[in-house]
């Protein structure tokens, strides 16, 4: 830690205990120590000029020799310099690799990224480290593998859609017209929201140059954001449910659950509809057999993890995120859970700026020699076609 910073929190501590005094009504003994504080001030401009000296004679000095370190280590320790330091003691070589790594562009939302952002006082994490949480995002049931994302460098905007036509070929004679016909064309809305997390590090990690701060942090990171985006698109389809899944319709047999698949969905969305359901709803589905007892789910033989169910995959989501619906009526209270059927990559799109930007502050946790590092991620989503979901319950016993 600098001389400067460690001044600095002397100053806010002397300046804590004069606070206290003066409310104490001690006056006298505030202003012996108010005399002590402008001494303390003083030296810490003075160190602060000091440091300002070495660093412009570092920067003039003759260049440090090679390290000969691969190009992906040298570009984490200039990601580290730049959010822990705020960029001090990088060497040219650092510099080139964490250019070359990130392929910064000046474009806001460029994964590795800086110049946008450094003024909010957050650098985006370079492509590689931000494999390493894509990686760890795989270890969760995320839903943005089902629904439509599309990249944007704006924070809000319009997308063009189509309403549902029934346009067809028309016959015509020689050297006749041709029929024609209108296309109804729409927009979809979307905004793109700041979303955030705060997470304590270690001073004794923070410390170690080489440490890759995003891998140490990586899960927590990777979660959070899994959470946030499954969120998201949750909501949309609880909006479909209705308050307590009012405007599900119950079904209480497969029979049921095959007319809405086969019946009551749109065609046009059979071939990539799916099941999505919570444990609770699985469970259900776990259970049923046909008239000779044998299950009606059966394993996905591309994938031995998965069930299908008349061909389509179920998509499972832990009941503490899409909650069973609890209804009462006539002093008795029935449990349900949620089932949507559908195609969700219709159904819903997100709206991302590429990239998660990382700050730090060694301020916030100073009592506790720590450092909290912010995470931001930037994405929005929308109903895209409000036709390609339909939503059921079943009543547990």
């Amino acid at each position: 830690m600098k001389k400067s910073d460690e001044m600095r929190k002397e100053i806010d501590a002397l300046s804590a205990k004069i606070s206290d005094l003066k409310n104490k009504e001690e006056f006298a003994e505030a202003a012996k120590w108010a005399g002590e504080l402008n001494v303390l001030v003083d030296e810490y401009k003075a160190a602060k000029a000091l440091e300002a000296e070495d660093i412009a004679t570092v920067a003039k000095g003759t260049p440090a020799p090679t390290s000969n370190l691969p190009e992906n280590e040298l570009a984490r320790r200039a990601f580290n310099k730049l959010v822990l330091h705020g960029g001090e003691g990088l060497t040219d070589e650092e510099k080139a690799a964490y250019k070359n790594v990130t392929n910064t562009s000046g474009n806001p939302g460029t994964p590795g990224q800086i110049e946008a952002v450094s003024s909010r006082g957050g650098y985006l994490v370079p492509t590689e480290q931000w494999m390493q949480i894509q990686d760890k995002r795989n270890e969760f049931t995320q839903l943005r593998d089902y629904i439509t994302v599309r990249q944007t460098p704006y924070t809000s905007g319009k997308w063009p859609t189509i309403s549902d036509q029934n346009l067809v070929f028309t016959a015509f004679d020689e050297l006749t017209d041709i029929a024609e016909d209108d296309v109804a064309f729409g927009q979809a809305n979307y905004t793109v929201e700041d979303k955030g997390l705060i997470i304590p590090v270690s001073n004794q990690i923070i410390d170690d140059a080489s440490a890759d701060i995003v891998d140490i942090c990586g899960r927590e990171l990777a979660l959070a954001a899994v959470r946030s985006e499954n969120a998201a698109v949750l909501g949309h389809l609880g909006t479909l449910a209705g308050t307590n899944g009012a405007n599900a319709t119950t079904i209480s047999t497969h029979k049921a659950l095959n007319e809405a698949l086969f019946k009551n969905l749109p065609r046009k969305f059979y071939n990539n509809a799916k099941i999505y359901t919570n444990q609770s709803g699985f469970l259900f589905l776990a259970n049923l057999d046909d008239g000779n007892n044998r299950p009606l789910l059966v394993p996905d033989v591309t994938a031995p993890d998965k069930y299908m169910y008349r061909g389509k995959e179920i998509v499972i989501v832990e009941d503490s995120l899409l909650e069973n619906w609890s209804v009462t009526a006539s002093s008795t209270t029935t449990e349900y859970a949620p089932f949507y059927i559908g195609n969700l990559a219709a159904y819903v799109w997100m709206f991302e700026k590429q990239g998660l930007e990382l700050s730090i502050s060694t301020e916030y946790l100073w009592r506790k020699y720590g450092t909290a590092l912010r995470g931001v991620i930037r994405f929005g989503t929308v109903v895209y076609d409000s036709t390609a979901m339909v939503a059921r319950k079943v009543a547990l016993s």
